[in-house]
């Protein structure tokens, strides 16, 4: 959710973060997919200019949509001196082939390129980079080292122990091949009688095996001097250790994650207090906030700068850029969660905080939608207002010393309620605005 003070401002942030042709939400989850397979997530956006003014006669910029660029076609070059960075895009092989293409078709696309897009044309055209415009185009690495200019992806550290599971596995593969289909040995001839077949002997007996096995089943008689040997692995064992539990141990240490939160067992899955979970929460928040920070400065920072969306502070008198706040649904934190709600209902009680606030810790709710449907229950046996209970449990109360039971039929009348103490008497319905005659009983009003 935007937390913006300008109630028009957030519904503008609102629809440009989440309408038809872009969702912004959808797109982070796509950044954070490419920042953790490679190492980092290139953001190119479309800005574009309201054709209609609005109220105040300005035609507001906003984000079109957002696209990201594949990071082996980005080329990045960073100022040692002031550290700012240079986005250039390497031309596909269909680009140039769309844009030295003679056919009608991709003429007339070539011709549309050169009106929206005349960089990329221009580009092609002299054989170098696309240079692409700073303002639009941003970064969101995983940056191992201060001085990287691009990012490294988590995979990376886990290359060795893959190559290891990969090996195994082959290993295993030719092992079970071994065993389904077994080498055969056919042993011709006699070395102690001194009988030792020619070339044509063992053709022969090549050929006929040949035509045994394609056409089965089959038998062939053939004299002492022939013997048959399957070359099979039946008995014996491939040798394998704790070699996957190895690898799974340095999968699991290099792409963060714990064991026993994605099995759902052992203790730290149980208490969630442990520092095992806690350490894991951390580095999700850590990555959530640097998408937070992306949000802020690099989709609806420039829109405000464009817009000369401001505020002036009373007190200096200085301009400040209205920037939304990013308040999330889900935590993190499922406990801390839960005690801040707790904390909160409690202050609420208390008269600290206002019935919006309270339900700003509760996403299932919806502020207008309850406050529609409490003006609904005013006056009904819901009613909660004013100084009496509500009026199911001011029933079901005994009215007197000695009815005692709580039973809705006591309070309504009959023997019982007649012991319990003597029925209120009802008066005359008026006129709204009217004043009543006579006196009502004691301690109403």
């Amino acid at each position: 959710d935007l937390v913006v003070a300008d109630p028009t401002i957030k519904k503008f942030y609102e629809e440009m973060s989440s309408n038809g042709e872009f969702n912004l939400f959808e797109f982070i989850l796509q950044a954070s997919l490419s920042r953790e397979k490679f190492g980092e997530a290139i953001c190119f956006g479309n800005l574009t200019q309201d054709e209609n003014p609005s109220k105040n006669g300005k035609k507001l910029y906003r984000w079109h949509n957002f696209i990201l660029l594949e990071p082996e076609l980005v080329e990045i070059k960073t100022d040692m001196m002031s550290g700012k960075k240079t986005f250039e895009m390497v031309p596909t092989e269909e680009i140039k082939a769309l844009i030295s293409s003679t056919r009608p078709e991709d003429v007339e696309r070539v011709e549309q390129l050169k009106e929206t897009s005349p960089e990329l044309v221009n580009a092609v055209l002299e054989h170098r980079n696309i240079k692409l415009d700073e303002s639009c185009v941003s970064q969101v690495a995983r940056v191992t080292d201060p001085s990287a200019t691009r990012g490294t992806s988590r995979i990376q550290s886990c290359f060795k122990a893959l190559i290891l599971q990969d090996w195994i596995r082959l290993a295993q593969s030719a092992y079970a091949k071994n065993y389904v289909f077994p080498k055969e040995l056919w042993t011709i001839g006699d070395l102690a009688s001194n009988t030792m077949p020619s070339k044509d002997d063992l053709n022969n007996w090549r050929q006929l095996i040949n035509q045994s096995i394609q056409s089965p089943p089959f038998t062939i008689i053939a004299p002492p001097i022939v013997h048959y040997e399957a070359l099979s692995v039946m008995g014996k064992q491939f040798p394998l250790n704790n070699e996957y539990d190895y690898i799974q141990d340095q999968l699991l240490v290099g792409l963060g994650v714990n064991k026993n939160i994605i099995l759902g067992e052992g203790p730290n899955f149980g208490n969630s207090k442990t520092m095992a979970l806690q350490a894991l929460v951390m580095q999700y928040k850590a990555v959530r906030d640097k998408f937070e920070d992306w949000i802020i400065n690099k989709f609806f920072r420039p829109i405000a700068e464009k817009n000369e969306f401001y505020t002036v502070d009373p007190d200096s008198g200085e301009k400040q850029l209205i920037l939304p706040q990013i308040a999330w649904y889900k935590s993190l934190d499922i406990d801390a969660q839960e005690r801040e709600q707790e904390q909160f209902a409690e202050f609420h009680k208390e008269g600290l905080i206002s019935t919006k606030t309270l339900f700003s810790k509760y996403p299932n709710l919806d502020f207008e939608t309850e406050r529609k449907q409490l003006e609904e229950e005013r006056g009904t046996i819901f009613d909660k207002g004013g100084k009496d209970s509500r009026l199911p449990a001011q029933i079901s109360k005994p009215s007197g010393g000695g009815g005692g039971g709580g039973d809705i039929g006591e309070g309504l009348g009959g023997e019982e309620g007649a012991e319990g103490g003597a029925p209120t008497e009802p008066t005359e319905p008026m006129e709204p605005g009217a004043e009543g005659e006579g006196t009502l009983p004691e301690g109403q009003e």
